[in-house]
C-alpha cells in the first residue's frame, strides 16, 4: 500500500469515528463536564443545610444550552448532574412580552402542570411554572409571563427554540421532579455561568456575609441612621416606603431597651447585581421574642448592596412556617413585629 492510500484510509477512519461519536450523543443524557470539578459556579454562593429550605439549585447556561443541578454536600456545593436544554428562539435577555427570549435572573418553581391541562405535543409530560416577572424584573419594568421549565416529546427537536421557556426531554424532566420543592427551589438563568476557583468563591461569599453582618450590627446597635443606610431609596415592603420604614423602626428602637438578632443557615443566591438572601432569624428584645424566615432582596449600586424588599414569616425553631391558625394565635398574643 502506497503512502497516499494509507493517508486516505486514516483520514476516512478519523472522519468515521468523529461522525459516530456525534451521532451517539443523546439529548437526555448528561453531557461531558463543562468545568473542572475544583471550580464552582461564582454566583451560587451558599445552599442552606436545613430541611426548611430547598436542598437543590438549578442553573441554566444559555450559551451552552445546558441545565445544571447542584446540591449542598456538608459545607460545600456539589454538582449532581447536567443536561442538554433548549431556550428561547431569540438570543438575549427577555424584556417584553412575545420577544421569544429566555429571561436571565433568579426564579423559583411555582406550580406543576400536566396534561390535559396543557397539550402534550407542546409541553410534553409536564411543566413547572416560574415566578417571572420577579421583583427585580418589575423594578426594570419588564413585561411578559408564562416562563416555564417544561419538556417536549421525543419527536420534537431540542434545538427548535422556545417562546422563552427552558426546555428538556420528557425523560429528563421526570428525573428532575424529585429535586424540585415548589415555592422553594430556585433556578438561576444566565447567559453564561462563570466558574471560579474555591478561593475566589469563598472571597465572594465573605463579601455577602460582611453585608449581612453589617446590617444586623446596625439593627442591634439601634443606630437608625446606620441601619437605614442599608436600604435603597425605592425600598418597598409590606406597604412601607423607605421613609415609613424608618419611622416604624424608630418606634421599635424607642420601645425596647435592647435588640438582639441571630441568623442561621443563610441561603445566598446572586445574579450579576441582584442578591437574594433567605435565612432563619431569631429576634429578641426585652419585651418581644420571635423566630421566623427572613427573605432579603437587594441590588448592588455603586459597589454597595442596598435592600429593595424585605419579608418575614413566622416559623418554628426548626425553620418551618407555622400554619395559618398558629400564626393567628401568635399574632393575637402579641401585636409587635420586628
Amino acid at each position: 500500500m502506497n503512502t497516499t492510500a494509507r493517508h486516505a484510509i486514516l483520514v476516512f477512519s478519523s472522519l468515521f469515528l468523529t461522525f459516530s461519536t456525534f451521532e451517539g450523543k443523546s439529548d437526555t443524557s448528561p453531557p461531558s463536564s463543562t468545568s473542572d470539578s475544583a471550580l464552582m459556579p461564582e454566583q451560587l454562593l451558599q445552599i442552606a443545610d436545613t430541611k426548611a429550605f430547598a436542598k437543590y439549585v438549578f442553573l441554566v447556561d444559555k450559551s451552552l444550552r445546558t441545565l445544571f443541578l447542584y446540591e449542598r454536600e456538608e459545607s460545600k456545593i456539589k454538582k449532581v448532574a447536567e443536561f442538554p436544554a433548549d431556550i428561547g428562539k431569540n438570543g438575549g435577555n427577555k424584556t417584553k412580552r412575545d420577544d421569544h427570549k429566555t429571561p436571565e435572573g433568579i426564579y423559583f418553581f411555582q406550580n406543576l402542570i400536566k396534561p390535559p391541562q396543557i397539550p402534550f405535543e407542546t409541553y410534553g409530560k409536564m411543566a413547572f411554572t416560574l415566578d417571572y416577572p420577579n421583583i427585580f424584573d418589575a423594578r426594570a419594568k419588564k413585561s411578559g409571563s408564562g416562563i416555564w421549565l417544561h419538556s417536549i416529546p421525543d419527536t420534537v427537536p431540542l434545538t427548535r427554540g422556545s417562546r422563552g421557556c427552558v426546555v428538556v426531554r420528557n425523560e429528563v424532566i421526570e428525573k428532575l421532579t424529585q429535586y424540585i420543592q415548589l415555592k422553594e427551589t430556585p433556578i438561576l438563568i444566565f447567559d453564561q455561568v462563570k466558574f471560579v476557583a474555591a478561593s475566589e468563591h469563598e472571597k465572594k461569599k465573605s463579601e455577602i456575609h460582611a453585608f449581612i453582618d453589617g446590617w444586623r450590627d446596625a439593627w442591634q446597635s439601634k443606630s437608625i441612621d446606620k441601619y437605614i443606610e442599608f436600604y435603597d431609596e425605592d425600598f418597598k415592603s409590606l406597604g412601607y416606603t423607605k421613609k415609613r420604614w424608618r419611622k416604624y423602626k424608630e418606634g421599635l428602637i424607642g420601645k425596647y431597651d435592647f435588640i438582639k438578632v441571630s441568623f442561621d443557615q443563610p441561603f445566598i443566591l446572586i445574579h450579576n447585581d441582584q442578591l437574594i438572601i433567605k435565612t432563619l432569624q431569631k429576634y429578641q428584645s426585652d419585651k418581644h421574642t420571635d423566630f421566623g424566615i427572613k427573605t432579603i432582596h437587594a441590588v448592588k449600586l455603586d459597589g454597595k448592596y442596598k435592600i429593595i424588599s424585605e419579608e418575614w414569616k413566622e416559623a418554628n425553631p426548626e425553620g418551618f412556617e407555622l400554619t395559618q391558625k398558629q400564626a393567628e394565635s401568635a399574632a393575637a398574643a402579641s401585636t409587635s413585629k420586628n
